[in-house]
């Protein structure tokens, strides 16, 4: 979101160009724009989208100073992002990004490029578990005025557990707010965040909730928030954001707040607020 963007921890990219890797109407950059490089790390479903792509060129979706995105072969978005934590469920971390200028929205690039055999698998799954730490602990500002009248609904209808209701607050944030990942949609993936990990049978076992949002989330939004929210749907996140949730003591939360808290502009902590209210509703709900 401004999460996937904004907030990678990048550097310059991974990817071979020699004989034409990348190209707009057959014709490829200059070799020397681009640097061999590798993949590091990516997440478990993204290596399986990796291996299904062969023979099918991904055409690059938008181009940001610390992240490129594809859109892949499956019709979803691939980031691409330098070294470290993956900052969105489907990105993919390179040992380098390609240096400004040598990549633009509208070329393509052959899935053969990436030398990906040997990185590492990543489970960006968020596990099912209590908490480790109070709610307290997560020190964040409240949800900005934009989103603030349903994401107070939203946290109403999660203590009541009002699939109907919940619906309702959802689909009244996806969309809502600027930027890449607008406030509305970031606060909602932090909010599922949390469901998956306290009440992930809550989602399981009423599918018009998730079928209803994932509808939504196609119509409603920005390409990037989309693909945010439909990971989050199915339970998959930025290793920030799981480092947050699965955090096993309040030093740890409290550490993994901050960091998520400076990713993008606001959009780490539109996120935070997402996860500070699904606790407390969830909290509430259960007479904690």
């Amino acid at each position: 979101m401004p999460f996937a963007m904004r907030a990678l921890d990048l550097a310059p990219t991974a990817i071979e160009c020699g004989g034409g890797v990348w190209g707009r109407s057959g014709a490829a950059p200059p070799q020397s724009q681009l640097t061999p490089g590798r993949v590091t790390r990516l997440g478990s479903v993204t290596r399986e989208r990796m291996q299904r792509a062969p023979g099918r060129s991904a055409e690059v979706h938008s181009v940001f100073e610390r992240a490129i995105n594809l859109l892949w072969s499956d019709g979803r978005l691939l980031t691409l992002q330098g070294p470290g934590r993956l900052g969105a469920p489907f990105a993919v971390a390179l040992s380098r990004l390609p240096e400004g200028g040598a990549v633009a929205p509208g070329m393509r690039l052959d899935p053969a490029a990436f030398d990906w055999g040997a990185a590492e698998t990543v489970d960006v799954h968020m596990p099912p578990g209590p908490l480790g730490f109070p709610v307290d602990a997560l020190m964040c500002p409240p949800v900005g005025a934009s989103i603030a009248t349903p994401a107070r609904a939203l946290e109403r209808a999660l203590a009541s557990r009002d699939g109907g209701a919940v619906v309702a607050a959802a689909r009244a944030l996806i969309g809502l707010g600027e930027g890449l990942t607008p406030a509305g949609d970031d606060c909602l993936v932090g909010a599922l965040a949390v469901l998956h990990r306290l009440a992930p049978g809550w989602l399981s076992e009423d599918s018009r909730v998730t079928e209803a949002l994932a509808a939504a989330a196609r119509t409603r939004t920005t390409d990037i928030a989309r693909d945010f929210l439909l990971e989050a749907l199915a339970g998959r996140f930025a290793e920030s954001v799981l480092a947050v949730v699965t955090a096993g003591s309040v030093l740890s939360a409290k550490l993994a707040a901050e960091r998520l808290a400076r990713v993008g502009a606001t959009s780490g902590a539109d996120t935070l607020g997402g996860i500070r209210l699904a606790c407390r509703a969830l909290e509430l709900g259960s007479g904690a």
